[in-house]
């Protein structure tokens, strides 16, 4: 639009200019002044001359109008230009950070095709925040702004001279036209270490880290633009095995970033295919040989009949943030599952860390119990020492909300996580759960036995049953017994089973001796 109107001034203006000097030659050659003159002095009487003076002062007040109105018209233009400016200045940066975002990205590939710049050498990094999703849940949106406002100043100030973008989220990339791989590895390690140190807001430390994948081009990337593809997958590779150190690109890694994302979007298809079901293994009363109750577990299984690994999509699901849309599916349909048994059976479910960031949490589980009728005295809920790390007051409140309501609280994986005896001292549980990885060597291990037995005295001295996990020999399930362990599970009484069979379990009894090693009814 713009070249067009300078056209059509320019055109105006020339045209304009030539009627005016074709109106003076035309009177300059006709002597129309002599002849205007000499028609006033001879018509006194009409008052022409007052009358052409009059003209004449119209016609300059009228020049005065049109350049103000031109005036007016250029600082318009100005404002509107400036405007167009700022729009597009807004399209193409984040107004949290100021840095370019992906439409920035974009418009950079551009302007580097336009100046022939996309055939040199070019290294990128992507930089993924991790620990910001949970504190931005926890503490707010305003806290999170803050933290993301400065993680972003500290990567400036790291990549000077480099290419700086927002890419959305807690995403960064930085990219730079340079074939020094080493250069580019400091700046990598300066930013995870820049971005790793306290952040003071209000006068409380926040924490977050950064896993980082690297990617250049042409080496890796067929483009410029593929470049950014490359660096995310390895980033999501560093993220996936939890690397402190930065991760470059190679095609086996992009292969198991593909299979991820394969196997994420059949997960999603799952849930809502509802193929992703709670399956049951029975917890034992070791001296009644009775069920008590049944673990709920998460089982994937395909059409064809084929199971998918807990241990592959549960933390994919956590990952991806998933997991509270999986552990809402698997807690309403164990809880309708539970409503069908005794009142004396329990349901134990397992409750991952990143849903006790949600405060409304323990309404929404209580919410559940009510809807699908199950007692909450009937619920056991078993969280791991992970979950105090950070939070110890918020998961105090989320325990006590449920413990008042009636649920029972177990302490799961005992021994394996954090400040074990710290958080026993703290908060109150009702049961203590041993580690399998104690219970599969103790009784050749006697350093096991020892810190087995003293696990057990110390859940019966704070007034807590306990159960030992991974049993699979009658003869740990009676040595337990011995040593005071209430509740036994593990294969030796059953692996995790659908609902229907969980239900037809309740009527059998296990051997409490070790020379029997068949169930009775």
């Amino acid at each position: 639009m713009r070249p067009l109107r300078v056209g059509r001034a320019t055109r105006d203006a020339a045209v304009l200019v030539f009627i005016g000097v074709f109106l003076f030659a035309a009177a300059w050659w006709l002597e129309l002044y002599e002849k205007l003159a000499a028609f006033i002095d001879s018509h006194e009487f009409m008052q022409a001359d007052e009358l052409f003076i009059a003209l004449l002062i119209v016609g300059i007040l009228g020049f005065a109008f049109g350049y103000r109105r031109l005036h007016d018209l250029k600082v318009e233009v100005a404002h509107r230009r400036r405007a167009e400016r700022d729009v597009s200045w807004i399209a193409a940066h984040d107004p949290l950070t100021r840095l370019p975002n992906r439409i920035g990205l974009k418009q950079q590939v551009d302007r580097l095709r336009e100046d022939g710049k996309t055939g040199k050498p070019h290294m990128a990094m992507v930089i993924d925040i991790q620990g910001f999703k949970h504190i931005n849940d926890l503490q707010g949106n305003e806290i999170g702004d803050e933290i993301l406002a400065v993680i972003a100043d500290r990567l400036r100030d790291i990549f000077i001279g480099c290419y700086l973008f927002r890419l959305g989220g807690d995403q960064f990339y930085a990219a730079q036209e340079s074939s020094i791989t080493k250069d580019w590895e400091k700046l990598a390690r300066r930013a995870i270490k820049k971005v790793a140190e306290p952040i003071e807001i209000n006068g409380r430390s926040y924490e977050v880290s950064a896993y980082v994948g690297m990617a250049r081009y042409p080496d890796d990337a067929a483009n410029i633009k593929y470049l950014l593809r490359c660096a995310l997958s390895a980033a999501s590779a560093a993220k996936r095995e939890h690397s402190n150190e930065m991760k470059w690109f190679d095609t086996a890694v992009d292969e198991a970033t593909a299979r991820y994302a394969e196997l994420d979007k059949q997960l999603r298809a799952a849930l809502k295919a509802g193929e992703v079901r709670p399956y049951y293994q029975p917890m034992i009363d070791l001296t009644s040989g009775r069920i008590i109750g049944f673990e709920a577990l998460a089982r994937w299984r395909r059409p064809d009949g084929s199971f998918v690994s807990p241990a592959e999509f549960i933390p994919l699901a956590e990952e991806t943030g998933m997991i509270g849309e999986l552990s809402n599916v698997l807690f309403t349909q164990a809880c309708q599952d539970a409503a069908k048994w005794p009142r004396g059976v329990r349901l134990s479910f397992n409750v991952s860390p990143t849903q006790f960031s949600n405060r409304s949490f323990g309404r929404q589980m209580l919410d559940t119990l009510a809807t699908t009728g199950l007692s909450p005295n009937q619920l056991e809920v078993e969280i791991t020492e992970s979950m105090f790390v950070k939070d110890v007051q918020l998961v105090a409140v989320l325990l006590d909300e449920l413990r008042e309501a009636g649920v029972h609280i177990a302490i799961d994986d005992f021994g394996t996580g954090y400040s074990s005896l710290s958080q026993l001292s703290r908060l109150r549980f009702d049961k203590l759960k041993i580690d399998r990885s104690f219970v599969s060597s103790f009784l050749d291990d006697a350093r096991q036995a020892m810190i087995i037995r003293a696990m057990i005295g110390l859940g019966r001295g704070l007034g807590m049953k306990t159960i030992a996990e991974g049993i699979e020999e009658a003869s740990q399930a009676e040595t337990l017994k011995l040593l005071g362990c209430h509740q036994g599970q593990g294969f030796l009484f059953s692996r995790a089973v659908p609902a229907e069979q969980a239900t037809s379990l309740l009527q059998m009894t296990w051997p409490t001796r070790s020379e029997d090693t068949t169930a009775t009814n």
